[in-house]
């Protein structure tokens, strides 16, 4: 057991310590059984008829895994948990034969002398918005057609695109209707959904619950191992519409093949036609390319007898056959972290600790934002865990050396010591603003 003292993790004996860690691991992404790799659309759509047992690796397998890891050097693992694994089924039916595996498996990795955090982990929310994370039925219960999303650019996801798959195309799906509406939801529907409910229960409410609840289940499975530190609060999450001041701008830099605004792809969801941006990446970065018109014909992204979310609140209308935006800064007011990304990590860590009082709290804010500060008390026994990607090497898949584009002014930096030189004072900053949100919480 590993405690938090003036910045440093501290054992029994008050030494400091320092975390060697992996995560464990990418394969947790996908369900175990029955196989549905990312390429392969049959059975894709049947997301409640799977198992995560054997993620990360088979039970017969664990032991020589971690004999490797720890030969390595590591001493940490980053053991990544997926809410669909946990609840795949449907609400409230949780996976007792995966809870049951996981135990053993982190129960045994604390035998070969790891420390241990859980992370609840998603990318772009679901499987079913190319990432992974959340499970199926949460977009249906938001009315969503996951069927849909091909057709009406909702998302670009392999099992369903087929090959060639675009190189790094997933971020883009963060900023495309599937995703963007499941965050704004989850995190901001009280105030901008707040005529959606699921079984009487405000959206926002009834995701988030759900969510903890599921998190819940894996902390009272490994509470009383004195190896798990703790647990993530949320990988990489993003503030879907939130904070958007016009919905006709494509505001997010990562941009990849078809670009549509978000209030394209309002319209393209509900079955009207748009022409859209079509962007591309070279090594002097992203670039519009051109232009497409994309008809999703009879398509809709919404499940028969569902209406887009967005038209129910005002956002937009029909008149005279076409569509008409009518509330192109409906999110602008949103402080997402102030009045969203921190009332959450508070619900997590009040969750995690009814259950483990001692568990340290890896808190996330949205990748390359800057977390808003939180009480003193209230993050005790924090640390601040952010994401830092290179965006160049992210794109390309590669490491250019002389080259790259700085995250912060989004320009590029050419020279190999210019560019070792912006990765410091990326990483700097990035530990600053950390200690000015998380003045006792490392890095």
């Amino acid at each position: 057991m590993l405690t938090i003292d003036r910045g440093h993790f501290r054992d029994k004996q008050g030494r400091t310590v320092m975390l060697r860690g992996v995560n464990l691991g990418g394969s947790s992404k996908v369900p175990f059984s029955p196989p549905v790799p990312s390429h392969v659309r049959d059975g894709f759509f049947d997301h409640r008829n799977i198992s995560f047992v054997g993620r990360p690796f088979p039970a017969d397998e664990a032991r020589e895994h971690y004999r490797r890891l720890r030969h390595w050097g590591f001493n940490c693992l980053r053991f990544l948990v997926t809410w669909e694994a946990v609840e795949h089924a449907g609400p409230g039916d949780y996976d007792t034969d995966y809870l049951d595996y996981i135990e053993k498996m982190i129960d045994l990795a604390g035998q070969y002398g790891f420390y241990v955090f859980i992370d609840p982990h998603q990318d772009v929310w679901s499987r079913f918005s190319v990432g992974d994370g959340a499970p199926g039925w949460t977009l249906e219960a938001a009315g969503l057609d996951i069927s849909g999303f091909q057709a009406t650019g909702a998302a670009i996801v392999h099992n369903t695109h087929g090959d060639p798959f675009p190189r790094m195309i997933w971020p883009t799906n963060y900023n495309k209707l599937a995703a963007a509406t499941m965050f704004t939801l989850f995190f901001g529907g009280d105030k901008y959904a707040p005529l959606t409910s699921i079984d009487g229960v405000p959206i926002q409410q009834y995701l988030q619950q759900h969510y903890l609840d599921a998190m819940v289940q894996v902390a009272r499975r490994v509470k009383h191992m004195p190896h798990v530190l703790g647990f993530d609060t949320l990988n990489e999450p993003s503030p879907g519409y939130l904070g958007n001041r016009d919905l006709r701008d494509n505001f997010f830099f990562l941009r990849q093949g078809d670009a549509p605004s978000p209030w394209q792809s309002m319209q393209l969801a509900s079955g009207h036609a748009a022409e859209v941006e079509v962007w591309g990446v070279d090594l002097t970065g992203m670039r519009k390319r051109g232009t497409r018109v994309i008809d999703p014909g009879e398509e809709r992204a919404w499940l028969p007898g569902r209406e887009c979310i967005w038209r129910q609140h005002g956002v937009w209308d029909v008149r005279e056959g076409s569509p008409v935006l009518l509330r192109l800064d409906y999110f602008a007011d949103a402080d997402f972290g102030r009045q969203h990304m921190n009332p959450f990590i508070s619900s997590f860590a009040a969750a995690i600790r009814k259950e483990i009082p001692r568990a340290i709290i890896f808190a996330e804010h949205e990748v390359m934002g800057k977390p808003e500060p939180m009480g003193r008390e209230e993050t005790k026994n924090f640390v601040y865990a952010p994401h830092w990607y290179d965006p160049l090497t992210l794109t390309l898949k590669r490491y250019v050396p002389w080259l790259t584009v700085d995250s912060g002014t989004q320009k590029l930096v050419l020279g190999r010591k210019k560019v070792r030189q912006s990765f410091a004072r990326q990483l700097w900053g990035i530990k600053t603003e950390g200690q000015q949100a998380f003045p006792d919480a490392p890095t």
